[in-house]
């Protein structure tokens, strides 16, 4: 027998038998609805739960970059909190033979700097070398120097030279990129351009020209005849001539040096020397056979020697004019004076005064080095003069693990040098000819540092 009702009925009768949600009850003549606490589940319990909701919630924040130059508005601030992008500072200043020319600052740079340089920062640069200088004035980029940086203690400063102003902006975004989380956590980012340029030869001949009251000067008709050879070999040639690379790069800075026109800076103890005309001919036959002169560091060993000693020649000289000039005493006035104080044994007994002198001498090979300065910074100096006589990164790495395994081990020059022990730092993963090297050469290394504080 069939149900008295249809499909549909039994539904929407089985509808009305569900329990209801709510209970309706009776308080002071108004109706209160009360929502089942079964019924009570909230989406924060869902998230709670869900490991898909918390996955979810805990996506990692998106990398930041430079902004896209086709989005990028300069006059929009993109002061968003947190960043959207890389925002980076840019100081830039110029010089002109050594000295600064102007200064200037671009802030808040959020696009690639090379697009910034190519839009803003090139047209800047060139309005102002022909606004600062004048027409007749001619100057040739030099080159640039890059300093990329961020304020972390933990992180080191980029530091790169480029030729003219051929900046090789990926080397600078990388790094730039390498520090974006830094920037997010609160870091500022920071390049530094110094644009350096020279005169050309023209003004050079032009000023070898002028004469003074007495007359023409030989030192300027030289250096006009330089100059003048000097513009004909890069002409025929198409690439910088050596000479002016050298005489550029050798030129004195001005006071407080007065050696001019040209000096030699020494890594070592900073002091200046005086570069005549045989040692910049020396310097440039050493550029002509191939090696590399890029910086005052780069001088070669036998240049700097020769200097050391027409320094040592001239000291020398100085101390006999000074001594002989306090006034020549008669030898009578010596053999006078001895006599009296000749209360001695007879002549065979006096050879027993000479002992004490041999002994000082015998003595004097094993006398301290006496190294000035703290004893920590002698071997982080003497570990860089090793660095600065090598090209090879690996050969430079190899001399700072030295000077690591040196002061790990509470050692000290002296020490090292009374131990004369190369396979002490062998046994320590220090390459053999670097651990003969750094063992062998803190003696005269030593007498270079003492000779440059004396004679400053």
């Amino acid at each position: 027998m069939s149900s008295p009702y249809s499909s549909q009925d039994s539904f929407a009768f089985g509808l009305y038998e569900q329990p209801d949600r709510f209970d309706w009850t009776q308080q002071d003549g108004t109706e209160v609805v009360q929502e089942r606490v079964a019924a009570d589940i909230t989406r924060e319990d869902t998230v709670e739960t869900d490991p898909f909701c918390q996955q979810r919630t805990q996506l990692p924040a998106e990398k930041l970059g430079f902004c896209p130059l086709s989005d990028w508005d300069e006059d929009n601030l993109y002061d968003e909190d947190p960043p959207s992008y890389i925002h980076y500072l840019i100081e830039w200043k110029v010089t002109v033979n050594n000295r600064m020319v102007s200064k200037d600052t671009e802030p808040d740079v959020v696009i690639e700097p090379a697009s910034y340089w190519r839009l803003i920062l090139k047209p800047k640069l060139e309005k102002l070398l022909c606004k600062k200088l004048a027409k007749n004035r001619p100057i040739k980029s030099e080159d640039t120097n890059v300093v990329v940086s961020v304020t972390e203690r933990s992180q080191r400063d980029l530091n790169k030279r480029f030729d003219d102003t051929d900046i090789d902006w990926r080397v600078v975004e990388r790094q730039l990129l390498k520090w974006a989380e830094l920037f997010r956590a609160g870091k500022k980012l920071r390049l530094n351009f110094s644009f350096n340029y020279v005169e050309t030869s023209q003004l050079v001949v032009a000023l070898s020209r002028t004469t003074d009251k007495r007359g023409s000067s030989a030192t300027k008709q030289m250096l006009a005849q330089r100059a003048e050879q000097l513009g004909g070999e890069q002409e025929s040639s198409g690439q910088p001539s050596v000479w002016r690379d050298v005489y550029s790069l050798m030129r004195c800075p001005g006071p407080p040096c007065h050696l001019g026109p040209h000096c030699w800076r020494d890594p070592i103890g900073k002091k200046h020397y005086k570069l005549k005309t045989h040692h910049l001919k020396s310097l440039i036959r050493y550029v002509e056979q191939g090696y590399e002169l890029r910086t005052h560091e780069n001088v070669p060993e036998d240049i700097r020697e020769q200097l050391y000693a027409e320094e040592q020649q001239w000291l020398e000289r100085r101390q006999k004019t000074s001594s002989t000039s306090a006034g020549n005493f008669p030898p009578i006035n010596i053999t006078n004076v001895l006599p009296p104080q000749a209360y001695q044994p007879p002549f065979a007994t006096s050879p027993t005064r000479t002992p004490p002198l041999n002994i000082l001498s015998t003595s004097s090979p094993v006398n301290r080095l006496d190294i000035p300065g703290p004893r920590d910074v002698a071997v982080r100096d003497y570990s860089h003069w090793h660095q600065s006589k090598v090209n090879d990164e690996i050969l430079k790495v190899e001399f700072q693990k030295a000077c690591d395994v040196t002061l790990a081990d509470g050692l000290d020059l002296e020490q090292v040098h009374d131990d004369q022990d190369p396979d002490f730092f062998i046994d320590k993963g220090v390459k053999r000819g670097i651990a003969r090297r750094f063992v062998n050469d803190i003696e005269p290394w030593v007498k270079r540092y003492k000779r440059a504080e004396i004679t400053e």
